[in-house]
């Protein structure tokens, strides 16, 4: 089927990008991946990127992250041929073509430094006896640790063609107050090596002076969902800091604006979906500071940082590969701009004075003596409504009966989309605050593991087994006896759908079987393991209940699991449903961006039900044209169930053709289980679209 050689494709993908070079985070609401030299390379189809909310572990949709590049200037500095150069940039790949010309992997055994270590191992998950795997966090791809700050750390060290080594350190955490937002800690160390190979130094004893690090973001809102359909960069930018009595620094934060009428009439704020209403651009992602050194000897924190906020559209950033020299380039990361965004300087998003905007800021200038470093520390954010309140309040929209705060029509949309500042203002408030915190991230409060999980499809109901976890030592105390109990969320039709609590358990219970199940649908599940907030004496709510990853143990891959009806004895009661079949739109939760990434598409699914433990279905049109011929069970269709009476089929021929409207003829030739014939059958059932 098609979908296989979407996922062959994908797995193709992976191969050419060597694992060790990308490690993810998605153990939060907010999924990022971490290449070897900090950026994003030229070419990496597959990649988290800022997705929020996370949980497309296949097709990674709902980015936010389009470009991230690091520049590091220096004064007066000779290369390693001895070339004197009154000012110097080594340009991290903000335009991707940049990055390999200064930035070099550090390679240690023949192996790239791009680490991952995790508090606990990722779930085992199986559906069907079969054993789930995740395209970019595997569980090969990490080590458990019980020394690592957060529940994940990713570590990567990249040399320059300055002579600083720079290792960069990321933190992302399972505390559902504070899982909106990914750490990430620079130290840049002058050790004069400048290629993959950290036991040579190409630039031995020299002090660098003037030093300036530029850390750009090119954020784009809901970019490979609202953006993708009408095809318009419609963002504003502004940056947030040093505000009398508020104690954030500096945050960058995008958001989505009004497209121009001749790319979509009306107002576009949140860019909704045309068929569904659901807003595809709610985020609100940004990134701001935490930490800036002082010097190279106080490492005390300097609120006077960053020095340089520079925003501008794209197209105005300089750049080697636009043929800009190094003084210029230094001079942007030195100017002392301070930037307060896009916000009113133009009519509209769109107006190419400031469209995709970009922001760089630059920490500086430093003095690095040959062996000494310094620190910054960043971290990304993103805040926004809920999905669930995008699709039905979009929905509500759409129809004409969405009222917010006493608003109503693109007054309450706009009204409520912004609230997503509110929320990244709070996860934004919370990464400082746990900063700030005596020890750091190590003391924000961790929540039991999420269990190893087991999923299996029955006759009317399915059933789930976990791993219990309730013996687990709490990460801050090293005690055991905080455990509560497990919590089962359950999506239906695919598993980007909504996800909805279906049961809740105190204790250690360990199975649960879900008879609310209807034949032929899929369904998708999780499960939590949540404490009763004894051991939770820190964070921003002490001796609040916590609750394992919402993501840990999602099963995802094989089209979920689907109940069935054992298969029938005889050949008398075969049927299609539905029948007449009409298209009649988009699933749940499911918008058109989402649906045409996946083929085949869940719409388009009609079903062969009361079948035998064994048939061969023959489609013919009218005429009497062969259309498809299809097995039961089937061993290309992973949703296919042996000894079940149902076959889905999803309207494509064998020519990879989706079937167009007519009346349309089977017949059926069935076995029972030991393969003694049963006899043949025929019917006819009606497509429209």
């Amino acid at each position: 089927m098609r979908i296989w050689l979407i996922l062959i494709f994908i797995v193709f993908l992976l191969a050419s990008q060597s694992p060790a070079q990308i490690k993810s985070h998605e153990i939060g609401h907010l999924w990022e991946t971490m290449f070897a030299t900090g950026s994003i390379p030229e070419y990496a189809p597959l990649q988290d990127q800022m997705s929020y909310p996370g949980g497309d572990f296949r097709l990674m949709t709902y980015k936010n992250l389009a470009g991230l590049g690091l520049w590091i200037g220096v004064e007066n500095w000779t290369d390693k041929f001895g070339t004197a150069y009154p000012t110097y940039v080594a340009q991290g790949g903000f335009e991707n073509a940049e990055a390999s010309d200064f930035t070099y992997p550090i390679m240690v055994s023949g192996k790239i430094w791009n680490k991952k270590k995790v508090w606990n191992r990722l779930p085992i998950v199986t559906v069907n006896g079969t054993q789930e795997t995740r395209f970019l966090d595997t569980r090969e791809s990490s080590t458990k640790s019980s020394t690592i700050p957060a529940d994940e750390q990713i570590e990567t060290k990249w040399a320059t063609s300055t002579g600083v080594q720079v290792r960069m350190r990321s933190w992302a955490l399972a505390n559902q107050n504070h899982n909106s937002y990914i750490v990430r800690e620079y130290t840049f160390t002058n050790d004069g090596n400048a290629d993959s190979d950290p036991s040579t130094i190409e630039l031995p004893n020299q002090n660098l002076t003037g030093v300036y690090f530029g850390f750009q973001y090119y954020l784009i809102p809901g970019g490979d969902r609202g953006h993708e359909q009408i095809r318009q960069h419609d963002d504003w930018a502004a940056y947030y800091g040093n505000q009398p009595g508020d104690t954030l620094r500096g945050l960058f934060y995008m958001f989505d604006g009004d497209a121009d009428d001749n790319y979509r009439v009306g107002d576009d704020i949140g860019d909704p979906d045309p068929f569904t209403g659901e807003f595809m651009s709610p985020q609100y992602p940004g990134f701001g500071v935490l930490h800036a050194d002082f010097s190279y000897n106080d490492e005390s924190d300097d609120p006077a940082q960053p020095m340089t906020v520079d925003i501008k559209p794209r197209k105005n950033f300089k750049s080697v590969t636009k043929g800009d020299g190094f003084n210029s380039l230094y001079a942007e990361l030195s100017s002392g701009v301070q930037s307060t965004g896009t916000v009113g300087q133009a009519d509209h998003a769109y107006d190419p004075a400031v469209q995709q905007p970009v922001a760089m800021l630059a920490f500086g200038p430093y003095d690095i003596p040959f062996g000494e470093d310094v620190r910054i520390v960043l971290y990304e954010v993103v805040g926004s409504i809920p999905k669930k309140s995008a699709i039905l309040d979009g929905k509500a929209w759409k129809e004409g009966t969405l009222e917010f705060n006493g608003l109503t029509g693109d007054a309450a949309k706009n009204a409520l989309l912004a609230t997503g500042k509110d929320s990244l203002f709070t996860y934004a408030k919370r990464a400082e605050y746990a900063w700030s915190l005596p020890r750091g991230l190590k003391d924000v409060p961790t929540p039991p593991p999420s269990p190893n999980l087991t999923i299996a499809s029955g006759p009317g109901k399915i059933e789930l087994e976990w791993e219990s976890v309730a013996d687990k030592k709490d990460k801050q105390t090293g005690q055991v006896g905080d455990f509560a109990g497990y919590r089962i969320y359950r999506a239906i039709g695919s598993y980007l759908n909504v996800y909805e609590k279906i049961f809740e358990v105190y204790g250690d219970t360990t199975r649960y079987t879900d008879r609310n199940v209807e034949r032929g649908k899929h369904y998708y599940y999780y499960v939590t393991a949540f404490d009763d907030g004894t051991f939770n004496t820190t964070g921003v709510k002490p001796g609040q209940s916590l609750e394992s990853s919402p993501y840990y143990n999602r099963n995802f891959d094989k089209g979920g699991a689907v109940p069935f009806i054992g298969a029938s004895s005889h050949m008398d009661s075969i049927y299609v449903v539905p029948n007449p079949y009409h298209l009649q739109g988009l699933a749940y939760g499911g918008t058109i961006q989402d649906d045409y990434t996946d083929v085949p598409r869940p719409e388009d699914k009609i079903a062969f039900v009361g079948l035998p433990a064994n048939a061969k279905i023959y489609i013919f049109t009218m005429s009497g044209d062969l259309v498809a011929e299809l097995l039961h069970p089937n061993p290309e269709n992973p949703n296919s169930v042996a000894e079940s009476a149902d076959e889905s089929w999803y309207q494509i021929s064998s020519s990879w053709q989706t079937i167009k409207s007519g009346v349309y003829l089977y017949y059926v030739e069935g076995w029972d289980l030991e393969m003694n014939p049963l006899g043949t059958t025929t019917g006819k059932f009606v497509v429209i679209r």
